[in-house]
């Protein structure tokens, strides 16, 4: 597998705390290894080739910031980190998608940042293990806002190669696919999004549970990183 021939596109609010934005931080650059990274805040950042968002936060403004990134970068392929989650080696460096189909990460568990402390999984595409063709992303996203040049609807906005997504926004569907690593990318939920669900402590955790997991160790001490 050629590292260089994917970018990491990681994506920040900057309004994480401070203590687990260097945690993550140095997760990322292990597991991304020697692709390129850039890196997109609402604060300057001194790692990777930084742009500065200056859109309103909503749902769109996720998509048209990877828009730009994808336009920014020069690889065949790129895949999207955003600052709540953690991610091992393998899923940057071990698995590349046909160039007609977007890729996500089956093996993503969650972990709120309240209640007691629990891992758990899901059955549902997430942005945030994204691994997809860099032409086919712009192809797609530009679609979008052509059709939305002011932003999409937040709340028919979604993962690209969703059927549903598509259908509702009334562009092209395209493919998407499922990958697996051995280790789990693992995201937290957390106060400081734009997920309603997760800041009013709502969201429902999934059916497969645990509290200790191989690679990250033990839910409680996870969360502790996090305050």
């Amino acid at each position: 597998m050629e590292s260089n021939d994917l970018t990491v596109i990681f994506l920040t609010a900057s309004e994480l705390p401070l203590k687990w934005a260097e945690y993550q931080k140095s997760v990322l650059l292990e597991a991304a290894g020697d692709c390129p990274i850039i890196t997109i805040s609402r604060k300057p950042l001194d790692w990777g080739t930084n742009l500065i968002d200056t859109e309103p936060k909503t749902i769109s403004n996720i998509y048209f910031q990877m828009l730009q990134g994808a336009k920014l970068a020069t690889t065949d392929y790129v895949a999207i980190a955003e600052d709540d989650t953690l991610y091992p080696f393998e899923h940057f460096n071990s698995f590349r998608p046909p160039l007609d189909t977007f890729a996500y990460n089956k093996n993503r568990l969650g972990l709120f940042t309240w209640g007691k402390p629990t891992y758990f999984w899901k059955d549902r595409q997430s942005n945030s293990t994204l691994v997809a063709p860099r032409a086919l992303l712009v192809e797609a996203l530009e679609e979008r806002y052509r059709k939305f040049p002011n932003g999409t609807p937040d709340k028919i906005t979604g993962e690209l190669g969703r059927k549903m997504v598509d259908m509702n926004l009334g562009v092209t569907q395209r493919k998407s696919m499922w990958f697996e690593t051995e280790v789990s990318v693992l995201r937290l939920d957390h106060d400081f999004g734009i997920d309603t669900l997760a800041k009013s402590h709502r969201k429902g955790l999934g059916i497969c549970r645990s509290y200790d997991i191989p690679h990250w160790g033990r839910a409680d001490e996870m969360v502790k990183k996090f305050k």
